[in-house]
């Protein structure tokens, strides 16, 4: 019998993943405060979700955070956030359910989505605000951006996927 070892190095645990998914989603809705009720809404769903991520959740917890935006008054910050929580939120419910939680994860490993991750919110974020600062007849902010931007997510989105599958 022999005693080899399989060294992946620096790793995290997949549970690490999980509760770090609780964390940003119960935080970012603690954070844009949209009621108490909400908050806890979200709480309960992304704990299911790190429990269980093939319930979804998680994706369902994050519905909040936008809920948020609507229901205050626009603010750069607050907007900027929102893309933060939601976007961080959803890589990490993805990872969450493609990883199980006894598992131990290369830090090299997540070093590709990291940078897809921040290469992302540095276009993200620069959208947000300037979609909050435009000006627009009743006040700041651009309403009808939200749904362009989210049918351009999609058009881009069957783009890609249709170039792959070549």
């Amino acid at each position: 019998m022999s005693d080899d070892v399989l060294d992946i190095g620096a790793a995290v645990s997949g549970v690490l993943i999980r509760i770090t998914l609780v964390v940003v989603v119960a935080g970012g809705a603690w954070l844009l405060a949209p009621g108490i009720v909400w908050q806890i809404i979200a709480l309960i769903l992304v704990g299911v979700g790190a429990v269980l991520p093939q319930t979804g959740g998680a994706w369902f917890a994050l519905i909040v955070v936008p809920f948020a935006l609507i229901t205050q008054p626009v603010d750069p910050g607050r907007a900027c956030l929102a893309v933060l929580i939601v976007h961080l939120g959803h890589v990490l419910a993805t990872m969450s359910l493609t990883m199980p939680a006894r598992s131990r994860i290369a830090l090299r490993a997540l070093r590709p989505t990291a940078v897809r991750f921040v290469g992302v919110q540095v276009i993200a974020q620069a959208l947000a605000i300037v979609a909050v600062l435009l000006p627009s007849a009743a006040g700041a902010g651009v309403p009808w951006l939200a749904p362009v931007g989210a049918v351009a997510v999609v058009a881009a989105a069957a783009l890609l996927l249709r170039h792959v599958r070549r």
